[in-house]
């Protein structure tokens, strides 16, 4: 309950602090919810296009080449498959991109029907829940990618360094990816901030 002075009148906090957050919430949903969809349906592009084909029908076999031919056609053979296993790998950390989208997306969703209708605190709340979902899963994403690699050659070969350069470039991702997500919750994490105080109704106890 709201207690005025008799001498001192107090404003109510202006509801577009709420309202705006409202807004903006709604923008990162429907940022999130079409991330979800990319998400999901990419690994059903990537059956039909990449893994639909085998080394034989994109290079055929030499059968009257000279045995360097064969080799290097070999070599494109076995290349080939590493790229498939990384695609793999890749398609199982893009379908759980997609479930992570998806529930950003209704977490913000839900967030901007309490904040916009007035539910200061549980829409504040939600608003944390949401920030915090976003950061552990995005540092979760960045592991899983770093293990599985950021390029899908681990090895140059020793004319180029070998695993030098991926190394450099793994490690190089994952720490500017880290750096990214640390910096941009944390300035969500300033924005609830200020939006809670901002929010609050003055309580003046009358004398």
């Amino acid at each position: 309950m709201r207690l005025e002075s008799a001498y001192t009148p107090v404003e109510e906090p202006s509801e577009w602090w709420l309202k705006g957050l409202a807004v903006f919430m709604a923008l990162l949903g429907l940022l999130y919810a079409f991330s979800a969809f990319a998400s999901g349906i990419t690994p059903a592009i990537m059956e039909e296009t990449v893994f639909s084909f085998e080394w034989e029908q994109i290079e055929p076999y030499p059968e009257n080449g000279t045995q360097e031919e064969k080799d290097e056609w070999e070599e494109g053979r076995m290349a080939w498959q590493d790229m498939l296993e990384y695609n793999e790998e890749m398609v199982e950390v893009i379908q759980i991109s997609a479930l992570h989208s998806g529930l950003l997306a209704i977490i913000a969703f839900l967030s901007t029907i309490l904040l916009w209708t007035g539910n200061r605190d549980i829409g504040i709340k939600s608003f944390g829940a949401w920030i915090g979902v976003n950061t552990l899963g995005g540092f979760w994403m960045m592991w899983k990618w770093s293990a599985i690699g950021f390029t899908p050659l681990d090895d140059y070969g020793p004319e180029a360094g070998g695993t030098l350069i991926p190394d450099i470039i793994n490690t190089l991702s994952f720490t500017l990816g880290a750096v990214q997500i640390a910096c941009c919750n944390i300035v969500l994490l300033s924005i609830l901030a200020l939006i809670s105080v901002k929010s609050r109704p003055e309580v003046v106890l009358k004398e």
